[in-house]
């Protein structure tokens, strides 16, 4: 790192940290996932269910995610999931999840990527680190703007 006399360093962005990410099924294949999102020491709390095996987990998760991610940006940004997918590469498990974002006064959406290992069978964990890996970036200067 080079220092530049004169030049205050870059201010430190904070970002969207996750709690926690649970995720249950029962015997007659209902699911549901909770997620737990902090930003400036509030904690923002969703639940989400479904019926369903495979790609219907990681979806529920994903939209518990987002719908955390609403309550954090208040309607100031819409956040849509496209979709997710679970691949195995490299000896690992990971899920990719696309998010659609809206900013305020703009028609058009932005697709964003993000993309994490899921870690001894956290599935809902994974998805929810791989929706703050795709939007945390994106959604910096509208978040700076609530606090």
């Amino acid at each position: 790192m080079r220092h530049n006399p004169g030049r205050s360093p870059a201010p430190q962005r904070r970002r969207v940290r996750l709690v926690s990410a649970t995720f249950h099924r029962s015997a007659d294949m209902r699911c549901q996932a909770d997620v737990c999102l902090e930003w400036s020491g509030t904690e923002y709390r969703a639940t989400q269910t479904g019926v369903g095996r495979g790609p219907i987990d990681h979806r529920v998760a994903a939209e518990a995610t987002l719908e955390a991610l609403r309550l954090v940006l208040r309607g100031g940004v819409s956040v849509r999931l496209v979709g997710t997918k679970a691949v195995r590469a490299f000896d690992h498990d990971i899920v990719i999840v696309s998010v659609a974002v809206r900013e305020p006064n703009t028609a058009a959406e932005r697709s964003v990527i993000g993309a994490s290992l899921i870690h001894g069978g956290e599935m809902a964990r994974g998805v929810a680190r791989a929706i703050l890996n795709a939007t945390n970036r994106r959604l910096a200067n509208s978040l700076e703007a609530l606090t």
